[in-house]
């Protein structure tokens, strides 16, 4: 009896039904400077994503969280064509900043009231919807690793362009499974999900 081998690719992930990453028709805002009560949502500035873990009171990470950041980004943003490299050595000037600085936030340096967290841009680029370095402030205790590391993973989703279901074109409901860790409820899911996976590699 003769065995016939045939390779069958994967099927491609099908385009979702919605727009979930800026510009969008719903979330066109220009990126500029901002701080955490100013901030929109850009994209960062290139496929190669180099993040630090702040080491400074008051936003210093604690191991614990630090390593909880390093395996959500393993574990949801590398698989994506995102490449992610940490910075031990990280630039915050001209015109190649480390790309993502995560903070704590204490009492002396908060997040917003009523906030889980805040990302914004530290480091405006040239492009329209771009941003050379973005902040990501996440309130202690323990923020990175509670839900799964989701909260880290939705800041992170805001980082690179990902936006809420209300400002996807046509609107998502905030609350829809399909949005992943980009959710705007309670859930928190804890995967950035197939959906956001798409806009990454569409976009970078």
């Amino acid at each position: 009896m003769i065995i016939s081998l045939v390779a069958v690719s994967a099927p491609a992930q099908a385009a979702p039904s919605y727009d979930g990453i800026v510009p969008t028709q719903a979330y066109n805002y220009v990126c500029v400077n901002a701080t955490i009560n100013t901030a929109v949502v850009c994209q960062t500035d290139n496929a190669d994503v180099y993040w630090y873990a702040d080491s400074n009171d008051p936003g210093e990470l604690e191991t614990d969280d630090q390593d909880a950041v390093r395996s959500m980004l393993a574990d949801e943003y590398s698989p994506t064509d995102i490449a992610i490299h940490y910075d031990s050595s990280p630039v915050f000037e001209g015109d190649a900043e480390t790309d993502l600085i995560y903070q704590e936030g204490e009492a002396a340096q908060p997040v917003p009231s009523g906030y889980w967290g805040v990302t914004w841009c530290n480091g405006q680029a040239p492009a329209t919807y771009e941003c050379d370095q973005t902040y990501v402030r996440i309130a202690s205790p323990d923020g990175y690793r509670i839900h799964g590391g989701s909260i880290a993973c939705h800041e992170t989703g805001h980082a690179v362009g990902l936006v809420h279901g209300n400002d996807a074109y046509p609107y998502v409901d905030p609350g829809a499974a399909g949005l992943g860790c980009m959710v705007n409820e309670d859930e928190f899911p804890s995967a950035l999900g197939a959906n956001n996976a798409y806009f990454i590699n569409y976009t970078y």
